[in-house]
């Protein structure tokens, strides 16, 4: 019955599915690494809680269409075939743990976004895997979507952080990157690829429409999401997300008590690299 469900739910919008199939990013690397094709069909709550089949078929078309004419091949190919795009590295030379933060496809197995920026760190005797920090997923959206006038918005999905079993690559963090977040990492990289394509706001789902969010684990939410949004300056919107203006917001130095000012001007510097190196990274695969 789920099948014959979808199989009604794909002729229903059989044009813009029609046109998803056809476009070379969908036939020639997504349809290629997943046999899924119609994963915003199976996934009820596709990007976010209480979206409509019509928004998520002109969400995930907004998606690939954008990729199809933003990103040349050498992109497409990184991005959907080789395991993502490198958009930073590290080596912290006191101890060789390595720290690289890529632009991948999502996995289908979710709904929280198409493409991932992943943050891994790997140690000196480790595989070329690494433990993966933080990801932070998102789309290009549909703007009507998001409450917003542009026609596609960077839309996060998800800001996933720290597991139990990973106890030791966030040790090497801490010790590489003293009082800095993977998570203000990965968001530096998002800041830098939206940049080089133009935009001045994202917009981020809030903590209540997220798609894996329960009551019982709503507090838990809430800190990821809202007051991860929140401290970069996001402002609630009347739909089911945050916007989050570009650069995000960073409180001026000078407000900051004197003893703090060496350390958030370092975790700056840091953000900024990041910012940049992604950036960088992505103008050169625009076409």
């Amino acid at each position: 019955m789920a099948c014959i469900a979808r199989s009604l739910r794909v002729l229903l919008f059989w044009r813009a599915h029609l046109e998803l199939l056809a476009l070379d990013i969908h036939r020639g690397y997504v349809a290629l690494a997943h046999d899924d094709v119609f994963h915003h069909l199976s996934h009820r709550h596709y990007l976010a809680k209480g979206m409509s089949l019509r928004q998520r078929v002109r969400c995930v078309l907004a998606h690939y269409r954008f990729e199809e004419a933003a990103f040349d091949a050498a992109y497409k190919r990184a991005v959907y075939r080789d395991g993502g795009l490198a958009l930073w590295r590290h080596e912290h030379a006191d101890d060789g743990w390595r720290f690289e933060i890529r632009l991948e496809m999502a996995s289908r197995l979710s709904a929280e976004g198409d493409l991932t920026i992943a943050m891994r760190a790997t140690a000196p005797a480790g595989g070329a895997a690494g433990v993966v920090l933080h990801r932070l997923s998102f789309s290009w959206a549909d703007g009507a979507f998001a409450g917003c006038a542009a026609p596609v918005v960077p839309f996060i999905a998800c800001n996933q952080g720290r597991r139990a079993d990973a106890a030791n690559a966030f040790a090497a963090f801490e010790q590489a990157f003293p009082n800095n977040s993977s998570s203000f990492f990965c968001f530096a990289a998002l800041q830098g690829i939206a940049q080089a394509l133009g935009f001045s706001e994202v917009m981020a789902v809030k903590s209540a429409w997220q798609s894996a969010w329960t009551p019982a684990d709503a507090r838990h939410f809430t800190n990821a999401y809202d007051g991860f949004w929140a401290t970069l300056g996001g402002v609630p919107t009347a739909a089911c997300c945050w916007r989050i203006a570009l650069p995000f917001y960073l409180k001026p130095l000078s407000e900051m008590p004197s003893k703090h000012r060496k350390r958030a001007a370092l975790r700056r510097r840091h953000w900024q690299a990041i910012g940049e190196a992604a950036r960088l990274a992505l103008a050169r695969h625009r076409q």
